[in-house]
């Protein structure tokens, strides 16, 4: 598995909401939803609704989607809002998070303001809430009772969620959103679905080759786009790519041991991974010195190791974006000494 690089994952900025390129990525998903908001009536209950994803398949850039449909589309009747679940820690916050975007003054929790700005303005607030998987961790089922119970009244707010999985807290028996939301499953992104957004539009062989270094994320996708839109051959595209996550790999590498940091240099420059006794040869240390470092890196995700034998085993850098980063910029084996670490090996 792909380490997971944070800098590919979409997030939510209050100041950023609004999606870079409207691209049919989860569009059955994203229709329901539209009509299911376009059904709403505010002289009834809502229906919440929560979409289920892992990582990087696209929650955060359809909410942005929505969030654009409804300022846009669905304006005179409904108005967005849209909460970073990280920052949530209580029923409390969700109400005060929206007085505060409304510009709602001396509301105490602010539920009833907000539901005299619906009544003012004509409009029902969707809450588009980000990862509320965090909500649900960091709250009590009392409370959590004490939301449903407020969505549940007549006028209240749309609620639309995201979250990375299905937690007890929407499935166990007593759960207070126990057969609370309408849930809908996004699929993880695949090279045939980024695919059939570029195609046509950008060199097909070279954006399947940058993703290649890239976890399937739509905002991997945004950055390879970007990457044909400024370069004309392969050779320039992994240079630019280099380039953009040059700060967060230097951080990165200073951040490990020295004697890991060797260890990676060597793995970096070969394509098919390394040997123990290779790596031995390659860094100069020892067998036993080397072993407790391979281990570690192992359980951190850093290399992975694939073996016919207990005993015989090839190790390898996960996250190839950052085996192209060390390639590049940390001092490469000569190939002098590998061709000697291969004839010693041999013999």
């Amino acid at each position: 598995m792909q380490e997971r690089t944070l800098i590919l994952h979409e997030t939510l900025q209050p100041n950023d909401i609004k999606a870079q390129r409207v691209i049919a990525i989860n569009e059955e998903v994203y229709t329901s939803l539209v009509n299911s908001l376009l059904k709403e009536d505010m002289a009834k209950i809502a229906q919440p609704s929560l979409v289920v994803g892992e990582p990087g398949c696209g929650k955060t850039f359809l909410l942005k989607r929505l969030y654009s449909a409804i300022k846009e589309n669905i304006g005179k009747s409904m108005y967005p809002i849209a909460i970073e679940g990280k920052t949530l820690y209580s029923t409390c916050d969700i109400w005060a998070q929206c007085a505060s975007m409304l510009n709602l003054k001396d509301t105490g929790d602010g539920y009833d303001a907000i539901l005299e700005w619906q009544e003012a303005n004509s409009r029902q607030l969707v809450l588009l809430i980000d990862n509320i998987q965090y909500f649900f961790k960091r709250t009590s089922n009392t409370e959590q009772y004490e939301l449903r119970g407020k969505l549940n009244r007549v006028g209240a707010p749309v609620l639309v969620a995201f979250s990375e999985k299905v937690l007890p807290a929407f499935t166990e028996y007593n759960a207070a959103f126990f057969d609370g939301f309408k849930i809908s499953y996004i699929k993880p992104l695949t090279i045939s679905n980024i695919k059939n957004n570029v195609d046509g539009i950008y060199d097909i062989d070279r954006f399947e080759k940058i993703m290649t270094y890239m976890p399937k994320t739509v905002r991997s996708m945004f950055l390879a786009m970007k990457i044909l839109e400024e370069t004309s051959d392969f050779t320039q595209d992994l240079v630019l790519l280099s380039d953009y996550f040059y700060s967060h790999y230097q951080e990165k590498f200073d951040s490990i041991n020295i004697p890991t940091q060797r260890i990676l240099s060597a793995l970096s420059q070969s394509d098919s991974g390394l040997t123990l006794s290779e790596i031995r040869c390659s860094t100069g240390q020892e067998n036993g010195k080397i072993s407790p470092y391979l281990k570690l890196m192992t359980d951190q995700n850093l290399i992975n190791r694939t073996a016919k034998t207990s005993r015989d085993g090839v190790y390898s850098i996960v996250d190839p974006l950052f085996k192209m980063w060390l390639r590049h910029n940390t001092t490469p084996a000569s190939k002098d000494s590998r061709r000697y670490c291969t004839e010693q090996n041999q013999s």
